[in-house]
């Protein structure tokens, strides 16, 4: 019998928030101090979604798709601190964030993964330049020692910017960017705000990181770190996450009570970090790399992006479906109804499909065995589902009538002047109790029309970059080059008089044939028919009530 594979200490939801406790770290929301994270009524929603992807990976049925081996160390660790060696981990990633964000609508742990995969590649990139192995000794120590204590980390990669037009070292506030104030023998001290950082105020450490491409004059921006959350002259500012506690018009806000996300400004004032923990300081001239890592994480996080996107829009269909019952339609039956859920579904596999093949597509960096996403289709899909979460949103208003926004609030539910005769009137479908159909609504509600719906709009359209920044990539790395020559073989240009093809050489200055590609097949072939890429997992167990976990 094989003996198990060692593990790190993974934790469990209840230990990830009882962790939080040991750190204690500047945060303000609403305009005051908070005292104890783990126990901000503002962040819950916030905690609980992070707090999933812990329970998760300890439950038997999600163990194959929650945990991973780390080839580094041999030891099983949580799939989102894990570095990629594979297609099938990129799959696997994949299906990960899908699993968490259809129950939470955006984990936001996914950011630890997309961040590490990153680093670990400029590490080695930087190692090979120089003829040495320091940078990728330092990232995996430090990556192990995540692992083994199972730790979630924020990225603070945007930095505030200050003049869009300038580049760092041409600001009037020189802290719209992090940047390096000093060096010293125990490490660097770094200065700057960092102005949207996801989970920051329940993360347990800051992985800072450049947001461009650096120049040489803007070496001291070039910087790559991890930062505890309550390293002194660290301050974060964050916002609530969800809306609990809230009454809003129509009652609790039946999701986001239980899950969603702050986003935090995080304010480095002379923070010093130890040596141990610097990935690279662009004084060394690694300012030369920070293109790449920003090039490498936007790949993953997309990447990323697209497997939490279509956990949301798992939500929107299961919802949709729910109120055409509610409302006595059958989807199948209706075409109307039919066509709009279709057209969901369509959207939802569609730009997931795009993650799909990114996977399939992906390869290994060339400077170490991280596997890369395919770039063409991970920032295809982001900005499919960056651009059609509108049209999601619609859908599911479509489907589901205006009674989403028209509801009297549950106070009337108890109203013995009114609360009979609403439930006689306001009952559609006679299988369906007049308590469900409004819960429904109200749940779509949340979702959709009210902030929670709002909040999943903007960071779909920016989450990960803009439209613009997929768009550039796109071009970027697309082969125009071998469709064109495609179609000048078939136009007969660069024919020879024998009508031999010419032996003209590419021209690497004609912008349109710039990019070019050679066929695509996995390394050993067609696989045989009927073998499985991904294994099937168990079905779910019935989903529990709504009530907070935290």
């Amino acid at each position: 019998m094989n003996a198990p594979l060692p593990s790190a200490a993974l934790m469990s939801g209840a230990d990830y928030r009882e962790s939080l406790r040991r750190y204690k770290p500047v945060v303000y929301v609403d305009g005051r101090r908070v005292e104890s994270v783990a126990d901000e009524p503002a962040f819950r929603p916030g905690i609980n979604a992070i707090a999933l992807t812990y329970d998760h990976a300890l439950k038997a049925q999600y163990e194959p798709l929650m945990t991973a081996v780390q080839h580094t160390s041999g030891k099983r660790v949580n799939r989102l601190s894990h570095l990629n060696t594979s297609a099938g981990d990129l799959l696997n990633k994949l299906e990960a964030v899908r699993l968490v964000c259809q129950e939470t609508g955006c984990a936001q742990r996914y950011l630890t993964h997309d961040a590490l995969n990153a680093i670990a590649q400029v590490s080695a990139r930087i190692d090979d330049a120089r003829g040495g192995g320091e940078h990728t000794a330092r990232f995996l120590e430090y990556l192990h020692r995540v692992q083994d204590q199972d730790l979630t980390l924020g990225v603070a990669m945007t930095d505030a910017k200050g003049d869009r037009s300038r580049r760092p070292h041409e600001q009037a506030n020189v802290d719209s960017y992090v940047h390096v104030v000093e060096r010293n023998a125990r490490g660097i001290v770094i200065s700057g705000t960092k102005a949207i950082v996801t989970g920051a105020p329940y993360v347990h450490e800051l992985l800072v990181m450049p947001c461009r491409n650096m120049g040489r004059e803007d070496a001291d921006f070039a910087v790559c770190c991890a930062v505890p959350l309550d390293a002194p002259g660290l301050t974060i500012v964050a916002r609530p996450a969800g809306r609990p506690g809230e009454k809003l018009e129509h009652g609790d806000a039946l999701f986001s009570r239980k899950y969603g996300q702050s986003t935090g400004v995080c304010i480095f004032d002379r923070v010093l970090v130890p040596w141990e923990r610097v990935f690279y300081d662009g004084s060394d001239g690694s300012w030369e790399h920070s293109g790449h890592l920003t090039y490498s994480y936007a790949t993953h996080h997309r990447h990323s992006c697209i497997g939490a996107r279509a956990g949301f829009g798992d939500l929107l269909i299961g919802a949709g479906a729910l109120m055409c019952e509610a409302n006595g339609f059958d989807p199948g039956k209706e075409s109307h109804l039919r066509e709009q859920m279709v057209e969901l579904i369509s959207i939802t596999e569609g730009f997931f499909a795009c993650g799909v093949a990114a996977s399939v597509y992906g390869k290994a960096d060339e400077h170490c065995p991280v596997f890369m996403p395919d770039p063409v289709f991970s920032n295809i899909g982001k900005l499919l589902l960056a651009t059609k979460v509108y049209d999601m949103h619609r859908i599911a208003h479509t489907v589901s009538g205006g009674l989403i926004v028209t509801l009297p609030g549950p106070d009337e539910d108890h109203n013995p002047e009114t609360a009979a005769r609403l439930s006689d009137v306001l009952r559609a479908n006679p299988a369906v109790p007049y308590e469900q159909r409004i819960e429904a609504a109200r749940f779509i509600e949340d979702l959709t029309a009210g902030y929670q719906g709002g909040w999943y709009s903007v960071i779909s359209l920016h989450g990960g970059g803009s439209p613009a920044a997929m768009k550039q990539e796109i071009w970027r790395h697309y082969p125009v080059g071998s469709k064109v020559e495609l179609v000048e073989r078939l136009l007969e240009r660069g024919i020879a008089a024998d009508g031999s093809p010419a032996a003209a050489p590419h021209d690497p200055q004609r912008a349109i044939t710039r990019n070019r590609q050679p066929g695509k097949c996995c390394d050993t072939g067609c696989t045989t028919p009927g073998q499985p890429v991904m294994v099937e997992l168990p079905k779910p167990s019935p989903s529990p009530g709504l009530d907070s976990a935290g």
